[in-house]
């Protein structure tokens, strides 16, 4: 009776939260680390949208230039990220990890440019245009 019962518990518990599936994606799909780093800054192009920040009366020219920047910046392409996109959206206790990864990344982000605009060397553009490979890489503690 007891072994059914833990059996019937264990079947039955949930993924864990802190689960971090290890997946490997096919060819032709973002790995973990660079579609993280690159849903990181769709994210921030689409907050600024979501925000209305663009001062243009043609938002979605603005948001168009803004995605073709994080394509250029990035090195990858729509099409790269759309497939990525639906791949990894498909496994979901793996994107669950990632969605944590991008607010780390995200958190950061708005700390670092706190601490620029509290030591002054915030520039105007330094969020937008940033080099390739700006988006900063998480630091694993």
């Amino acid at each position: 009776m007891t072994v059914t019962l833990g059996a019937l518990f264990l079947g039955c518990a949930p993924d864990a939260v802190d689960r971090d599936p290890q997946v490997q994606p096919p060819e032709g799909v973002l790995d973990r680390t660079e579609f993280t780093r690159v849903l990181t800054e769709i994210q921030l192009v689409e907050a600024v949208s979501d925000l209305r920040s663009y001062r243009n009366d043609n938002e979605k020219q603005r948001l168009a230039e803004a995605y073709n920047d994080v394509w250029q910046r990035t090195g990858v392409s729509a099409e790269t990220f759309e497939a990525s996109y639906a791949w990894w959206w498909a496994q979901p206790a793996a994107m669950k990890a990632m969605l944590r990864d991008v607010v780390d990344a995200l958190k950061e982000m708005e700390s670092n440019a706190k601490r620029a605009a509290e030591a002054d060397t915030l520039k105007p553009g330094n969020l937008k245009r940033r080099d390739p490979g700006g988006t900063p890489a998480l630091s694993k503690q």
